[in-house]
């Protein structure tokens, strides 16, 4: 999908605006679960762009019937699957570079966003600045600071979090560690041993699916390159600054690529026809140990698989009823790399509307219905109302992480400079250390294009994540300081 033509994709956008069109005057009011008299008519119903397919379809299935009990607003859910929004950001940014914008959609922090900014005819003006919806409601007060840091440029948000995710979380099949007596890796020193030591004994150690177009290489890869590199690394990541022909940085891009093949090297048979769907089912069966992924799929074994996944820390590894656990991956405990669906509110006439949606998406009730089901709140006032131990675990995680320790997951890019890399690390996995030239020129490629989006960006006032004062993670680009 991701390799189809623009006019490919202007031709399912048309198409894709009919059947909304259709849908939409075909909808009817759908009653409030409790027992009423008298009817309520309908004043409107609302299209909401999404890639959940799985675990967010979930949520958003307990979401939206609570808040239609509460006002006379229809939503329904125009879905798009793909790992991370692999199709759907293509198929949202071709609706919105040919004027066609939805009324809201799913959106992602950091640069994400800023590509659909760059992409529409009217820029910035396209879209709503929500930062004075959230100061009126006073939400800023009440959460953990760098997840907004996240969705701010100099002070402008424009799309709204929803929810946390941490990415580089490490899912191990706990039954397989226990069977030969393997420590929890807790550092990569240890996950490396763990692996060859499962080789030994003939069992598959890691399940790297690569049916999701990159997604899980990218999730493997720089999971190893955080861990190695540290945060700083991660954050000149996202402007595209990484000082590439430094030596230091030379070292952890090189020792990163010898554990990646490594890993892979010893993935499941059949990975490529795989999702990481399927991937972290057959990971809580046995058939692999290990998998890395966003914490998307802690709710995805829950939601589908009837199994429940638990933090590997203390009393949970010595439970005998726990199958499967998860850590942040080896190295990285004390940084939060964060993934964060969020919403964005493109100026229509059905503005007020979708900002009525995400009020109540984003207050503290609408917290507890949403993240129960997916990721967690940033709220600093959660209480335990979540489905898995581990969502709990990882909500402390993210209360706990120092304002410097955070950085952005790279699903989170520029679309089209994350695309690069997902092409190139599936690539590399499946050439193997082949294909080590053609990945160091991709990444290459692909941090000039991320700084060079920046720089286009930094033209609209939108220059840096974070806010005046505060910039996400302690980090200026370059050309902020200048």
């Amino acid at each position: 999908m991701k390799g189809l033509s623009r006019t490919a994709w202007a031709v399912i956008a048309v198409v894709i605006i009919v059947v909304i069109v259709a849908a939409a005057a075909a909808l009817t009011y759908k009653p409030p679960t409790k027992t009423t008299t008298t009817p309520v008519p309908t004043t409107s119903s609302l299209i909401f762009y999404t890639w959940w397919a799985t675990t967010g379809k979930v949520a958003l299935n307990h979401l939206i019937p609570a808040f239609e009990n509460q006002y006379h607003l229809n939503v329904t859910p125009m879905i798009t699957p793909g790992a991370g929004g692999t199709n759907a950001k293509y198929a949202i940014l071709t609706l919105i570079e040919v004027g066609k914008p939805p009324a809201i959609f799913q959106s992602l922090v950091g640069a994400n966003m800023l590509s659909y900014v760059e992409s529409a005819p009217n820029g910035i003006h396209t879209f709503l600045n929500l930062t004075p919806i959230l100061m009126k409601e006073g939400i800023l007060n009440h959460v953990v600071m760098p997840a907004f840091e996240a969705a701010a440029y100099n002070g402008t948000i424009l799309n709204v979090p929803v929810s946390v995710h941490s990415g580089f979380v490490l899912y191990m099949n706990l039954n397989l560690l226990r069977k030969y007596d393997l420590p929890i890796p807790y550092n990569l020193t240890t996950l490396e041993y763990d692996t060859m030591e499962l080789v030994h004994h003939g069992i598959t150690p890691w399940m790297v699916p690569g049916a999701d177009g990159g997604y899980d290489q990218e999730q493997l890869w720089f999971a190893i390159f955080l861990s190695l590199g540290g945060p700083q690394l991660m954050n000149e990541l996202i402007y595209g600054t990484i000082p590439l022909s430094n030596s230091t940085f030379q070292r952890i891009f090189n020792e990163t690529n010898r554990i990646f093949l490594n890993f892979t090297s010893y993935n499941y048979p059949g990975w490529q026809s795989l999702t990481w769907t399927q991937g972290i089912a057959l990971v809580s069966q046995g058939s692999a140990a290990f998998e890395v992924d966003v914490d998307s799929a802690t709710n995805y074994l829950f939601d589908f698989q009837n199994i429940t996944v638990y933090p590997a820390i203390e009393p949970y590894i010595e439970w005998n009823n726990v199958t499967v656990v998860a850590i942040p991956f080896s190295g990285t405990q004390n940084y939060f790399p964060l993934v964060m669906d969020a919403i964005a509110i493109p100026v229509s006439p059905q503005e007020n509307q979708a900002i009525q949606f995400m009020n109540y998406w984003i207050s503290y009730a609408g917290q507890q219905v949403w993240t129960r089901w997916k990721a967690v709140t940033y709220y600093i006032n959660g209480t335990d109302w979540y489905n898995t131990p581990q969502q709990w675990y990882m909500y402390q995680h993210l209360l706990a992480t120092k304002p410097n320790n955070f950085v952005i997951d790279p699903l989170s890019l520029f679309a089209d400079v994350d695309g690069e890399l997902y092409s190139g690390l599936l690539a590399l996995q499946q050439q193997g250390a082949s294909a080590l030239p053609l990945w160091n020129s991709t990444f290459t490629s692909a941090m000039h294009q991320e700084e060079s989006e920046w720089l286009a960006a930094a033209k609209l006032g939108l220059g840096y994540l974070g806010f005046p004062g505060h910039p996400f993670a302690g980090y200026y680009p370059p050309w902020v300081n200048s």
